[in-house]
């Protein structure tokens, strides 16, 4: 299990270092071609919007927040339950268990056979402070970046506020969906430890507690601020790849460094895939099999559409990160794909695997491949070498609440 002190997370800050990286100067002509010639980039420091700076008291009130079973309707999941550090923020799934549930991971159980799993994958949410990033030049807004698979919110501070309404992620039937957000606050601001921990990490909404101005620091804002700041910290570009990118010319190997150079060209991942965090956050449909052979429900889950109810964007996603791509199995928006050698093989048919979306509606990114089973290898060697688990954060040893966090 990841350990770390609750002090230590807010040095988790100290993220420079990783970003600016300390490279050789031996770097040759054959390496400077391959970083020059595909614009290779890494991470840029953890933008934090201007309300919401890294204070390590805010981020220790996260990092609580985050692993409290408080949060739920019944008390038995917590964020940290889908997003755990033991599995690289993420569960090891398929599909995620949330109300209901017992176990942790791939052993995680669902009990009541009144609720559902949830019906998507559940994505690593290390790194995610820079969803929507594309490129270290760009005009980036982090408060514009769009949050999970169809992008229905913007930003980590909305996304925060979503799960614990949501019937099979965390609310379950303890209250109505209208009365979630209300309920779950009104829980926290009945915990003193709570209330003094929101007064000193939002100082100015303590201060009018303390005036007499509003009867509690704990509200919407806060809330979604404090999980979010926690969830920046969660970051790193200490990969393979990265120190590669930095100069360090024996980083990768050179199975990696021809996967470098298909992901570019023959393999064409740079399509979608581009830029220091391996995305382009657009939304695209590539006729993934719902929930796999054998289980499949035929174009059910229709994507983005379910936001935007716009025909062009029925069955697309969002793009995800290949960053710790190695860490995250099962892949694509519904588990479907159990290893990273399925994902290359599904890519290299290039014509999607649900026959019930029309052609006219996959991705023109999408087509045969024709690789190699040398090819094949050498990709999946590269995405490996994407590999950065991040810092060192652990399960806290108790929360305010009294719950048990899952670990």
């Amino acid at each position: 299990m990841n350990r770390m002190s609750l002090g230590i997370v807010g040095s988790s800050l100290a993220f420079a270092a990783f970003f600016t990286g300390c490279g050789t100067d031996s770097t040759g002509p054959a390496e400077q071609d391959l970083r020059i010639r595909f614009g290779l980039e890494t991470l840029p420091p953890v933008h934090h919007p201007a309300d919401n700076p890294a204070l390590p008291d805010r981020i220790a009130l996260g990092r609580l927040l985050f692993f409290d079973p408080i949060l739920s309707g019944p008390k038995d999941v917590a964020c940290a339950t889908c997003h755990h550090p033991n599995f690289a923020w993420a569960d090891s799934r398929q599909l995620a268990v949330g109300v209901s549930g017992v176990g942790l991971g791939p052993e995680r159980a669902l009990l009541d056979p009144n609720f559902n799993l949830v019906p998507r994958n559940s994505p690593t949410i290390l790194n995610t402070a820079f969803n929507g990033l594309t490129s270290h030049g760009m005009d980036y807004d982090p408060a514009e970046a769009f949050m999970f698979w169809d992008g229905r919110v913007k930003n980590l501070e909305t996304q925060a506020t979503k799960p614990i309404a949501s019937r099979v992620e965390m609310r379950g039937d303890a209250y109505a969906e209208v009365d979630a957000f209300d309920s779950v606050l009104a829980r926290l601001r009945s915990i003193p430890k709570y209330e003094s921990l929101f007064r000193a990490a939002f100082i100015a909404e303590g201060d009018s507690v303390n005036a007499g101005l509003i009867p509690s620091a704990i509200n919407a804002s806060t809330y979604g601020r404090a999980i979010a700041v926690f969830e920046r910290a969660i970051a790193g570009a200490n990969s393979p790849y990265d120190r590669y990118v930095n100069g360090d010319d024996k980083a990768l190997s050179e199975s990696q460094k021809r996967g470098l150079e298909l992901f570019f060209t023959k393999g064409n991942c740079i399509a979608c895939h581009g830029g220091p965090m391996l995305s382009d956050y657009t939304f695209r449909c590539q006729g993934v099999l719902q929930f796999g052979p054998g289980k499949s429900v035929p174009g059910k889950d229709f994507g983005r559409w379910e936001k935007t109810q716009d025909e062009a964007d029925r069955w697309a996603f969002r793009t995800p990160t290949l960053r710790n791509v190695e860490l995250t199995a099962p892949y694509m928006h519904d588990g479907a794909l159990a290893t990273l050698e399925d994902v290359v093989e599904f890519y290299d048919r290039g014509c999607g695997d649900d026959p019930t979306i029309p052609l006219s509606r996959m991705d023109p990114a999408l087509f045969k491949l024709h690789l190699t089973a040398q090819e094949k290898a050498d990709l999946v060697a590269f995405m490996k070498a994407l590999t950065d688990p991040g810092p060192q954060i652990s399960v806290p040893e108790s929360v305010p609440s009294g719950l048990a966090p899952p670990r």
